[in-house]
């Protein structure tokens, strides 16, 4: 059957997510520790990277190089579930093996995770700028949350045009996961069960 989802060409998914080019070909790894491998190290950099920025003219290459990850995160965790959830749209042959279950579990792993890269990006951006300025991961990782959440309780705003930007591309990423992703999770069909 003839693929109905179009991926994007290489050169722009190496500009725009060189990690989901590198999952391509190190598809031997497993989507399983693939997540989980960018999960802690995306945590790792969301509380190290205050440290670093103590010493940013040394480490200013570093910093801008590094925060590309988070990024790259985000696009490829929305790239591979837009396309997962047009598959089972569409009912092609789905790229991964994953069961229901399993498909859950990643669909969580993700959200935590995209929550976590917005948060090292709030923190990495010079440029930004917050009323009660964001100074720890702690208090990244916790503005981060409440907005893709939708939550959204008023004691850290986003004061420049560019944060508010990131912001509202954390709710509709945060939307896209839950909304779309979940509704199409739960007329998921494992044909394993269909087929006993």
């Amino acid at each position: 059957m003839e693929k109905q989802t179009q991926d994007l060409p290489t050169w722009l998914l190496v500009f725009i997510a060189p990690t989901r080019v590198l999952f391509e070909r190190f598809k031997s790894v497993g989507i399983r520790h693939w997540t989980t491998l960018f999960l802690v190290l995306n945590t790792a950099f969301l509380f190290l990277l205050p440290s670093v920025q103590r010493y940013w003219s040394f480490w200013r290459g570093l910093v801008v190089l590094v925060w590309l990850l988070p990024f790259s995160r985000i696009v490829e965790i929305v790239y591979a579930f837009y396309n997962d959830t047009f598959d089972q749209l569409r009912r092609v042959p789905l790229r991964t093996k994953l069961d229901r279950v399993q498909r859950f579990k990643l669909l969580g792993r993700s959200y935590v995770e995209v929550s976590i890269c917005y948060a090292s990006l709030y923190l990495a951006v010079p440029w930004c700028h917050f009323k009660n300025a964001l100074s720890t991961g702690f208090e990244a990782a916790y503005f981060s949350w409440i907005t893709i959440t939708t939550t959204g309780y008023g004691d850290i705003l986003p004061m420049d045009s560019f944060t508010r930007l990131l912001c509202m591309t954390e709710i509709g990423v945060g939307l896209l996961l839950l909304v779309f992703a979940v509704g199409t999770y739960f007329s998921f069909e494992d044909k394993r069960i269909l087929m006993e």
